[in-house]
């Protein structure tokens, strides 16, 4: 009895949800230590990479939901196996893109209402007076 072949699509999607997930986390821990005394030093112009990095995640986030519902599509018409990494690889790349999207939300809310700056001057001393 032959093995039937792995769908690529499933792996390939629960392998976005994986690595999004750790380039979101460890970009985090980045700007939570390293960042912020990078930013002081260079004056901000060290954001480039910073924002690129955290638009990757994004990405690859959105690119695993493209082919984990086309994994799940071909398993269904073919019945190979794969439907369970393709469901995981949807349900950590829908998480990550919910997660942005509250995250998102919640930075707007605090702009528009003026929280952020003041709660920011307070805890970061002004350093451009």
């Amino acid at each position: 009895m032959a093995l039937s072949p792995k769908n690529k699509l499933a792996t390939t999607s629960l392998a976005l949800g994986l690595v999004g997930w750790a380039i979101y986390l460890l970009q985090w821990c980045f700007d939570l230590t390293l960042g912020l005394l990078l930013a002081a030093f260079t004056a901000g112009t060290s954001a480039v990479c910073s924002t690129i990095l955290d638009i990757m995640p994004f990405a690859l986030w959105l690119a695993g939901i493209v082919t984990g519902h086309v994994a799940l599509g071909q398993v269904k018409q073919s019945g190979s196996p794969g439907r369970g990494r393709a469901v995981w690889g949807l349900v950590l790349n829908y998480s990550g893109l919910f997660f942005i999207i509250i995250f998102i939300i919640i930075v707007v809310i605090l702009i528009a209402t003026g929280v952020g700056v003041g709660v920011l001057n307070k805890i970061i001393p002004p350093l451009y007076k």
